[in-house]
């Protein structure tokens, strides 16, 4: 691995940190001064160039800043770092995420900085720091000038989006997930929000000492604050689309399906990931976990303690602590990367998010059904794969203790026949001796694209269709295939800067600008064309509740179990030279859909 890449990766973090917790408004952000005056869509106030924007909500009035769309002459306004949620610390760590206190009596709430991304340690970057802060319930509105024309009578449509980071780590960072592409087009309202994460946001004793799944309830919370707020920013909060990407997929998908989030969403759209990838299978005896989390932070007999005892104890224990001691917990490098999962909770439990296994919930259709979008990349395994392949001694593990590793990435208990049907399917020139060589790196990303992203998805499509009426809550999948300039394969490979073709992740490049990660694409990039019509794709989804036929292709339609992966057409993304090519393309595959069934 290079040190220098090393070293630049931890730069990119530790900024990204050091802006948020500082509340330092970065160069980055593009901020500007307006031209114009500037109030809420529909308020009555009236602001002078000179005065931030400013909304009044039932807490009390925010002021915003301002900041500047990829357009030089264009600027929008900005409100970040608005509390939704009581701080979580003290007697709040662990539990259900409390309303924050109105601040109407007091001077007006300074919403012209981010505020810290919740406690965690990326375990994807190597030697990563513990990072962020447990006082971290915020989120970020962005809205186009649009809303301040006095001439404007309706609410725009509200985009919500949910970071990913396998619940474990992540950020709304407009560093990170940066709203100058969405802002542009001046079509939506953007929301952007934080949740708990990892130990903090998922940690459960199995009752009501630490009932589990906060992470997820701040989420619901931040939801319930858009439907309540969100007119007086000129957005429709019967309009609202949640999206995400990997765990923010999961995340989305959970959202569906859990009795907690009802009606308060219109669309859904999940980009690599929902409710039935292995990672999200929920944790069976959460107990269990908590004393073993207890124990590497040197809590005395944590197996005699009570759930309530245990719980008291671990909010004593500093957060980075926690956050960082947990990695002895794991059973190989950084794997399982989710360790800290949803769980099921009792159907009576107050506030309950999960009251059943999510893959029974949509195999019988017990959620709610809204129109839903499904998106993938190629080589999604590359997450994992590249980490592995690219680091010696990882390498050197995995080859010596093939059959004993192998069934930790894939959550499944050791088996010999599980070893062998692998082999046979994707290492079939392997022999016993050297059962995965250095040049499987590409089986290897297919391996786990399939296990990790693409059975899942098949099956969730499947299943959705055989529940809902389509002509109703249609479902609508596209596959990312358009290689850009930059790729997360850099991040992923401890530096390597070759052709891993399309990862994890880089669909995002095209909606998010993400300048703590990677430059702006200049100003002539044949890019710019894949994120005009990649954004204008997703607003066109919130707005009518369908994805734009793009290509002539055979939609997602209601149907049996005759076909078991699903039998309709994608949209593919693909690069033609300086153009942006949309093909269809039937990625129906019965081998695979049948290998990953029997395996899961």
């Amino acid at each position: 691995m290079s040190h220098l890449i090393m070293i630049w990766c931890l730069v990119v973090l530790f900024a990204v940190t050091l802006c948020a917790v500082n509340g330092h408004q970065s160069s980055l952000l593009r901020a500007t001064t307006p031209s114009q005056p500037n109030t809420s869509c529909n308020a009555k106030e009236q602001w002078s160039s000179q005065q931030p924007p400013r909304v009044c909500i039932q807490d009390g009035c925010i002021l915003g800043t301002f900041m500047s769309g990829m357009k030089p002459v264009e600027s929008f306004e900005a409100f970040l770092g608005i509390p939704f949620a009581a701080p979580p610390i003290g007697e709040l760590r662990f539990a259900n995420p409390m309303v924050n206190r109105p601040w109407k009596d007091v001077m007006d709430y300074n919403a012209s900085h981010e505020k810290p991304m919740c406690l965690q340690r990326n375990d994807l970057l190597p030697g990563s720091p513990v990072s962020g802060s447990e006082d971290c319930l915020y989120l970020n509105v962005y809205r186009p000038k649009v809303c301040n024309d006095s001439q404007q009578t309706t609410s725009l449509p509200v985009m919500v989006y949910i970071h990913g980071g396998g619940f474990f780590s992540g950020t709304a960072s407009p560093l990170v997930v940066g709203p100058e592409y969405l802002m542009d087009t001046k079509r939506i309202i953007l929301v952007t929000i934080q949740y708990r994460l990892g130990v903090l946001g998922f940690l459960s004793t199995g009752d009501s000492a630490a009932p589990g799944n906060v992470g997820l309830k701040d989420q619901t919370l931040a939801l319930r604050w858009v439907r309540q707020n969100i007119r007086r920013f000129g957005g429709d909060p019967n309009l609202v689309t949640i999206f995400g990407q990997s765990a923010g997929a999961t995340s989305v998908h959970m959202h569906m399906i859990s009795p907690l989030s009802r009606n308060l969403f219109q669309r859904a759209i999940t980009m690599s990931g929902n409710s039935l990838v292995p990672w999200n299978i929920p944790t069976k005896d959460p107990l269990a976990l908590a004393r073993a989390t207890a124990a590497v932070v040197n809590i005395e007999k944590p197996d005699q303690l009570s759930s309530k005892a245990l719980v008291a104890k671990l909010r004593k224990v500093p957060g980075e602590q926690l956050v960082e001691n947990n990695k002895l917990l794991k059973s190989w490098s950084i794997d399982p990367l989710t360790l800290y999962r949803p769980v099921v909770e009792p159907k009576d439990a107050p506030g309950a998010f999960l009251v059943e296994d999510p893959k029974v919930s949509w195999q019988n259709g017990n959620y709610q059904q809204v129109p839903w979008l499904v998106g993938y990349v190629p080589n999604e395994g590359a997450v994992r794969a590249l980490a592995i392949f690219k680091n010696e001694q990882l390498f050197r593990e995995l080859q010596s203790n093939f059959s004993t590793i192998l069934p930790i990435l894939l959550e499944r208990p050791p088996s010999k026949l599980l070893l062998e049907k692998v082999r046979a399917r994707f290492f079939n020139d392997s022999n016993d001796s050297v059962p995965i060589r250095s040049d499987h790196l590409q089986a290897f990303t297919d391996l786990y694209t399939e296990a990790a992203f693409l059975y899942p998805t098949q099956l969730g499509v499947k299943q959705f269709t055989t529940q809902t009426n389509t002509n109703v809550t249609p479902v609508s999948v596209y596959r990312f295939a358009y290689k850009g300039r930059y790729s997360y394969s850099s991040l992923f490979s401890g530096g390597d800067t070759g052709d891993y073709g399309v990862v994890h992740c880089d669909d995002l490049n095209y909606l998010f600008r993400s300048p703590a990660i990677f430059p702006d694409f200049p100003p002539d990039a044949p890019e710019l064309k894949m994120v005009d019509l990649f954004v204008n794709f997703f607003i066109d989804f919130a707005v009518n509740g369908k994805a734009k036929a793009l290509t002539p292709h055979r939609e997602c339609k209601t149907g049996n179990q005759v076909y078991q992966s699903m039998d309709c057409d994608v949209q593919e993304f693909r690069r033609d030279g300086d153009e942006v090519l949309v093909r269809a393309k039937n990625e129906r595959d019965e081998d695979m859909f049948a290998f990953w069934k029997d395996v899961y």
